[in-house]
């Protein structure tokens, strides 16, 4: 069963990674899979980036396969490259402030305080992305080693105000000493 990347012929699968609206006429990927309900196989959709970001093996499958075509091929192929490479970036789903105190980060273990940025986490298991607690910002070098991840947040949540974003910029900043993209 190969992966597959395609145009969308309708306007009615929504994309596994990010829960968005993969419009008719729009590339998408499939990743596919025996059927876990019956007989055959089903296919799981994605828009390009978020499978770029999310589901990186099969996604540098399915373009190994693929015509040459595909726009921004050489940026999301280095985008799935890196998800290979730091194997727990591809679980980052988005940033976002806590709204209490009782989480705790998956790296150090510590108490993520209320109004302080967090990553959610999430993991793919049968084939859906499932909750997996959350890691603080300042935790991001340690747990994913490596803090190129501003384009994995904001591709992940995209409600996030230029202001946040740069907040979350210039922590990162601080933790690697380079600047981001």
């Amino acid at each position: 069963m190969p992966h597959v990347i395609e145009t969308a012929s309708t306007g009615r699968a929504r994309c596994r990674g990010c829960n968005g609206k993969i419009d008719k006429g729009e590339l998408r990927f499939g990743e596919r899979h025996p059927n876990a309900f019956g007989e055959g196989e089903m296919t799981l959709w994605f828009h390009l980036p978020c499978a770029a970001f999310k589901r990186p093996e099969p996604f540098l499958e399915a373009l190994d396969v693929q015509p040459d075509d595909i726009p921004e091929t050489r940026a999301l192929a280095t985008v799935a490259e890196q998800g290979i490479a730091h194997r727990r970036l591809p679980r980052i789903n988005g940033a976002e402030r806590a709204p209490t105190g009782r989480a705790r980060c998956r790296s150090c273990r510590q108490p993520i305080e209320r109004g302080s940025w967090r990553i959610p986490l999430v993991f793919f298991e049968e084939y859906r992305f499932e909750p997996s607690g959350f890691v603080h910002l300042g935790c991001a070098r340690d747990y994913f080693e490596t803090v190129d991840i501003l384009d994995r947040i904001q591709r992940f949540s995209p409600d996030l105000e230029p202001e946040d974003l740069k907040q979350i910029r210039e922590e990162l900043e601080g933790l690697d000493g380079s600047r981001q993209g």
